[in-house]
């Protein structure tokens, strides 16, 4: 490429050429150029890019979660220093495993529901069985949002789940797994919403299993295991949080 040419190429075309050298996801190749289309820097000239234009793009976007996730976007797909904001830890008041379960007994979206809350799945991952030996799914394909198509997952690996939860799931049939993404979310929010007063999306059952863990003593690398996150830091940041009453009641068990 002629040094003229190199001078002016927009970000589309840096970011274009970076990532071809790189081994990613489809989806996360989508979304780094979707970024780049959402902050309007597609074609903006890659040498007149400075911080302070970053962040003048980024302070456009509303929510901190999507503002962080284009920053780390842009980084990935530029290689521009840009400053990104920690995550905010993620505290939830569910209700119980029990609770959950009786809304979600009788449900058509009972076997769904039941693999976020036992198994730790994400919605995608059930919409599709998942191979079952003894009290282990092993995760290791989703749905897809859009084609419904089966695909490699987020995370993959086993899940030690009940017994009585790994002889309903084995002998399901595969076919009614199959419900589409919208469905199956909207689904649960209108039957949590109708029985236990709370609207909760699917994800929040596997932030539910997770609580579970922890409740039970399970230790870091346990929930790392059972949750599927490459990073242990990722189970603490997110799922090991102690609410400021159960400190304070721990506190004042200390020396009586």
């Amino acid at each position: 490429m002629k040094e003229e040419d190199q001078e002016n190429r927009t970000c589309l075309e840096v970011a274009l050429e970076r990532l071809e050298e790189r081994s990613i996801k489809d989806s996360t190749y989508k979304s780094y150029l979707k970024t780049l289309r959402i902050l309007d820097l597609e074609d903006f000239p890659y040498k007149k890019l400075t911080a302070r234009i970053l962040n003048q793009r980024l302070s456009r976007v509303l929510t901190d979660s999507t503002r962080r996730k284009h920053a780390i976007n842009l980084r990935a797909a530029l290689g521009v220093k840009i400053p990104v904001a920690k995550a905010r830890q993620k505290e939830y008041d569910l209700p119980s495993v029990q609770e959950l379960h009786q809304t979600f007994e009788d449900s058509v979206y009972r076997i769904h529901a039941f693999t976020m809350l036992y198994a730790g799945a994400r919605i995608s991952e059930a919409l599709v069985k998942q191979p079952c030996k003894g009290n282990v799914i092993t995760f290791d394909r989703q749905r897809a949002d859009k084609t419904y198509e089966v695909i490699s997952p987020k995370t993959s690996g086993p899940v030690v789940v009940p017994s009585w939860f790994a002889a309903e799931y084995a002998a399901t049939p595969a076919k009614d797994f199959e419900k589409g993404h919208p469905t199956v979310y909207k689904g649960i929010r209108r039957r949590t919403l109708k029985m236990l007063g709370v609207e909760m999306n699917p994800h929040q059952l596997r932030h539910r299993f997770a609580m579970a863990l922890v409740e039970m003593g399970a230790s870091p690398r346990v929930l790392q295991a059972q949750m599927r996150h490459h990073h242990v830091n990722v189970s603490l940041q997110y799922y090991v949080s102690h609410r400021q009453q159960d400190i304070s009641g721990f506190m004042e068990r200390m020396g009586n």
